[in-house]
C-alpha cells in the first residue's frame, strides 16, 4: 500500500496548464483565402452599391428620362462714347486694356441678372412659371407648379449663366428652356431688360450730372428777370431810359448856357463903357443875362443841390436829382451787368455739364443677338454619364483606401 502511495509522479501535483491551439500551416492558409473572399465579397458588393448601381442609374435618367433643352447665347458689351482703346503701362504688361468705368456697369448687369429683380421683370413680360414647367421637361429639370418665388429665383439660376471676360469687356449670356422658342424668347426678353437698366442708370447719371447746372442756371435766370423788373419799373417812374446819358446832355446844356452868359457879360461890360445903365440896349442885355442866371440855376438844381447828403438829410430819394437817379441807375446796371456775367457763365457750365453727361452715356451694344437653335446641347449625355461614373469610381476606390489604411493600422 505504501509502495501504491509513492508511486505518483511528481508532475501531478503542479497545477493543470492552459492548452495552447497551434495553426498549421495549412489551416493558415484557409483562413487567409477565407478572410481574402470575405474581402472580396465586400468589395464587389460596395462597388455595385457605390459604383454600378449610381451609374446605371445616371445611364437610364440620361438616356431615356432626361429632356432635351435647348440654349441661346447672346453676347453683348457696355460701352461709352468716351471709352477709348489706349493701354495704360499694367496693361502693356498684361496684356489687357486699362479699365474703365463700363467695368463696373458690367458687373452691374452680371448681379442684375442673377438678382430676384430679373425674375421680377420677366415674370411681367411673360409667363415664365409655364414655359419652365411645362411636360416636355423631365422630372427633375421641370419646375413646379407650385414653387414660390425664392424657388424660382433658385430655379432660374440654373437656366440661366452669365460670363463676363474682363480682359476683352464682353458678357456671355446662355439661357436654356425645353424648347427653341421659349429659349429665344427668354434671352430676347432679359437682353430688353438689360438694355432698359442700362438706359435707366445713364438718363439717371445724366439728370444728376445736369440738375446742379440747370438749378443754378434757373436761379440766376430769376434773379435776372428780378432785376430787368426793377431797371424798368425805374425808367417808367422816371420817364427816363438812360440817366447817365441824361446827365451828359444836361452837362452839355448846362455848358452852352455858362458860354452865352459869359458872351452876354462881356458885351454887357463893353456897352456900360460908351452907355449908361438906363440905356434901352444895357437894359436889355441886363434881362437877359438875368434870364441866363436863373435858367442856369435852375439848370444845375436839376443836375444837383450843390450840398452834401450830410448836410441835406434825405436828398438822396429816388428822382431828387438827376444825379441821385444817375446813381440808382448805376446801381441798377452794375447788378444787371454782373447778373448777365453769372447767366453766361451758367449757360457755360451747363452745357460744360451736358457735354460731359454725353461723353460719360453708356449704352448697351449687343452684337450677337438671340437666334433660334435647331438642336439641343443640353443635357450631355455621354460627357455627363463618364464624369459621375469618374466620380463615383473616385469616391468609391477613397473609400476602399481608408478602410484597408484603418484596417492595417488597426491589425
Amino acid at each position: 500500500m505504501a509502495q501504491d502511495n509513492t508511486s505518483k509522479k511528481p508532475s501531478d501535483n503542479k497545477p493543470e496548464q492552459a492548452k495552447v491551439h497551434v495553426l498549421n500551416a495549412n489551416e493558415v492558409h484557409r483562413r487567409s483565402r477565407k478572410a481574402q473572399r470575405r474581402r472580396r465579397i465586400i468589395s464587389i458588393f460596395s462597388f455595385m452599391i457605390c459604383v454600378a448601381l449610381p451609374v446605371v442609374l445616371a445611364v437610364y435618367y440620361f438616356a431615356l428620362v432626361a429632356a432635351d433643352r435647348y440654349a441661346v447665347e447672346t453676347k453683348f458689351a457696355i460701352r461709352s462714347p468716351s471709352a477709348t482703346g489706349s493701354m495704360d503701362i499694367m496693361g502693356l504688361v498684361t496684356g489687357m486694356s486699362s479699365a474703365t468705368s463700363t467695368t463696373t456697369d458690367s458687373y452691374m448687369v452680371v448681379d442684375f441678372i442673377e438678382s430676384r429683380d430679373l425674375i421680377d421683370r420677366l415674370e411681367a413680360q411673360m409667363d415664365i412659371r409655364a414655359i419652365y414647367s411645362k411636360p416636355e421637361g423631365d422630372w427633375l429639370m421641370r419646375l413646379d407648379a407650385d414653387a414660390t418665388k425664392e424657388d424660382l429665383v433658385e430655379y432660374m439660376s440654373k437656366v440661366i449663366s452669365i460670363y463676363f471676360d474682363t480682359s476683352s469687356q464682353i458678357l456671355t449670356l446662355e439661357v436654356q428652356a425645353f424648347t427653341p422658342e421659349d429659349a429665344e424668347a427668354v434671352s430676347a426678353a432679359i437682353l430688353d431688360i438689360s438694355d432698359d437698366l442700362v438706359n435707366e442708370i445713364s438718363d439717371r447719371a445724366r439728370q444728376d450730372t445736369m440738375r446742379s447746372a440747370e438749378r443754378e442756371v434757373a436761379r440766376i435766370e430769376t434773379l435776372l428777370a428780378e432785376h430787368r423788373r426793377q431797371l424798368a419799373a425805374f425808367r417808367q417812374a422816371e420817364q427816363d431810359i438812360d440817366p447817365a446819358a441824361s446827365a451828359l446832355e444836361q452837362i452839355g446844356l448846362l455848358g452852352g448856357l455858362e458860354r452865352e452868359l459869359a458872351g452876354a457879360r462881356t458885351r454887357l461890360s463893353s456897352l456900360t463903357e460908351f452907355l449908361s445903365d438906363a440905356a434901352p440896349s444895357v437894359r436889355i442885355l441886363q434881362s437877359q443875362i438875368e434870364a441866363m442866371e436863373t435858367e442856369l440855376a435852375e439848370q444845375r438844381s436839376r443836375l444837383g443841390t450843390g450840398q452834401t447828403q450830410s448836410d441835406t438829410p434825405g436828398s438822396a430819394v429816388a428822382g431828387a436829382t438827376l444825379t441821385d437817379r444817375v446813381a440808382i441807375y448805376e446801381d441798377l446796371a452794375v447788378d444787371m451787368e454782373f447778373l448777365q456775367q453769372a447767366y453766361l457763365t451758367a449757360l457755360a457750365a451747363r452745357e460744360a455739364a451736358r457735354l460731359e453727361a454725353d461723353r460719360q452715356q453708356r449704352y448697351l451694344a449687343a452684337f450677337v443677338r438671340p437666334s433660334l437653335p435647331e438642336s439641343a446641347l443640353y443635357p450631355q449625355r455621354t460627357q455627363s454619364i463618364l464624369i459621375f461614373a469618374g466620380f463615383a469610381l473616385m469616391f468609391w476606390a477613397i473609400g476602399v483606401m481608408l478602410v484597408y489604411i484603418v484596417r492595417e493600422h488597426s491589425s
